[in-house]
């Protein structure tokens, strides 16, 4: 296998991960854009959160910084210089490369809105309850929120037993826990 055929494999593998890329979305996290249903996590947080930002050695940094070095290096292969000159401005186009895709990346993902929904958000609104009372005092509650219904834990303030479909008025919570006052 000789310089040419590496440089060649990595122009091929850059460019078709970039282009996959570009086609099938972010798949550096390994979200292929599934959905886990409205009602997000238990707690009333949804499963994507803020600290969601692209990594140094992501999939898309890697093959922008192969495809970068084999087009340094190929072109000075192209123009029969030597294999160090080959290799050190292969390394430099590729750094290059893959820190302005970094950065570019960082930028964009900078406006990604935050997904997170925080229990406090829902304070004196009315909810109802979709799981009656259990034997713990807890139940269940549903409440409207922009991003669809979410379900939260709830107990109620005056120990009152809660039915299915009671409506209840979000006065308080502890932790992620509402506590409900029935109406």
């Amino acid at each position: 296998m000789t310089i040419a055929h590496v440089y060649l494999a990595f122009l091929i593998i850059g460019t078709i991960g970039l282009l996959s890329s570009l086609i099938f979305g972010d798949f550096d996290h390994g979200d292929l854009d599934h959905d886990f249903g409205s009602g997000g996590l238990s707690d009333g947080h949804d499963l994507h959160s803020d600290t969601d930002s692209p990594k140094i050695l992501s999939l898309r940094v890697i093959f922008a910084f192969l495809l970068a070095f084999a087009i340094g290096g190929g072109s000075l292969w192209l123009t029969h210089k030597g294999l160090g000159a080959q290799v050190i401005v292969g390394l430099i186009s590729g750094v290059a490369a893959a820190a302005i895709t970094f950065y570019l990346m960082k930028f964009l993902y900078s406006f990604q809105g935050v997904s997170n929904i925080d229990s406090k958000d829902f304070l004196l609104q009315d909810a109802v309850v979709t799981i009656g009372t259990a034997n713990n005092g807890m139940c269940q509650v549903e409440v409207d929120s922009t991003g669809g219904d979410r379900l939260f834990m709830a107990k109620e303030a005056n120990g009152e037993i809660l039915k299915k479909n009671d409506i209840v008025k979000v006065t308080d919570r502890k932790g992620t826990t509402l506590i409900v006052v029935k109406k």
